[in-house]
């Protein structure tokens, strides 16, 4: 297997980039920098569903129209131990950016960066000590499990039969915690609303499994999915009058026109900025920051969102209710 390989994106991300491009200027800019620069993206040859990796690859594609830098994917191959040379050959080819969401790789990341000053590293997810983390090395928290509980929130908002059912594939990323933050909203809309809804909850490994049930229930049910490319891919598509789908990390438009139908809102992590501001800074040769490029409040910056397709899909109440519960998350994240 080569450890690396060019950046795959779908047609879709490529069509929703170029349509997001062309708002922020009709006239490309003209490189001035040497034409082997490249941002890579540092990722485990395992890809597992719901981590920041998706989002990321579109930034970077995103960068690559905005700035004219080369982009890369860098594998690194199940069971390699020594990083360190793995990111070598990937620093000698070029990379001199490496944007990275593997936890695993964390701490290599910030031991390559603080031996190769001249390099810079954007880091999403994970915790990282500022005595810990080298001046060119950026860290942006992740917070999914904030996005779950507003998820949760608004799902239970919308049931129309005091029930919100949860399908969530096992393999998900933070399967178990999505789960718990799912169930934290649901429980906070019925003390703030005086309601009853329920939730309940399917492991759906596969999209015969979600199939199976979505089949069985009330069309008009209030349903939420946290699953992979695989699972929708093969989901059926929805009638019209089928459930109202509440999703996660499908970057709208990058599944079947038919199933977006009834995806009212999806919880997506908005990370271009802090990508194309370190791209920024790296071509402006300020690999070092002072202070330390720390983001943590990644639910106040609305780097974590829950995302709808037009203004209308939550009522006044709701989406009053649902402005200050998000606000009550941000407070209780900076006690």
């Amino acid at each position: 297997m080569r450890a690396i390989r060019p950046l795959a994106v779908g047609l879709a991300i490529t069509t929703l980039l170029i349509f997001l491009t062309g708002c922020v200027s009709s006239k490309p800019e003209t490189p001035d920098h040497k034409a082997k620069t490249t941002a890579c993206l540092i990722r485990s040859a395992t890809q597992i569903p719901g981590t920041p990796e998706k989002q990321l690859a579109a930034d970077l594609v995103e960068a690559q129209v905005v700035y004219g830098l080369a982009v890369r994917e860098v594998e690194i191959p199940s069971g390699v131990t020594n990083i360190s040379t793995r990111l070598l050959t990937a620093l000698q080819s070029g990379c001199v950016l490496m944007v990275s969401a593997d936890t695993d790789y964390l701490n290599d990341l910030a031991t390559f960066a603080r031996l190769h000053s001249k390099m810079m590293v954007l880091f999403v997810g994970g915790r990282i000590a500022s005595v810990d983390q080298p001046a060119n090395f950026r860290w942006v928290a992740d917070d999914a499990l904030s996005g779950a509980k507003l998820a949760g929130f608004a799902a239970a908002g919308k049931a129309t039969d005091e029930k919100v059912r949860l399908f969530i594939q096992p393999s998900y990323f933070q399967a178990n915690e999505i789960e718990t933050a799912f169930r934290e909203g649901v429980a906070y809309y019925n003390r703030v609303a005086n309601a009853r809804v329920a939730l309940v909850v399917f492991k759906t490994s596969t999209a015969k499994d979600l199939n199976d049930v979505v089949l069985k229930i009330d069309p008009s049910s209030v349903i939420a999915i946290f699953a992979g490319k695989s699972v929708w891919q093969g989901l059926t598509s929805f009638e019209s009058t089928g459930p109202i789908v509440f999703a996660s990390d499908i970057q709208f438009g990058d599944t079947q026109t038919a199933k977006d139908s009834r995806v009212v809102a999806s919880v997506e992590r908005d990370t271009a900025l802090p990508v194309l501001r370190a791209v920024g800074n790296l071509l402006d040769r300020k690999v070092s920051s002072d202070p330390k490029y720390r983001v943590s409040q990644t639910l106040k910056l609305n780097l974590i969102v829950l995302r709808t397709l037009d203004a209308g899909v939550f009522d006044g109440a709701l989406t009053e209710r649902l402005d200050s519960y998000k606000q009550a998350l941000v407070v209780a994240k900076s006690n």
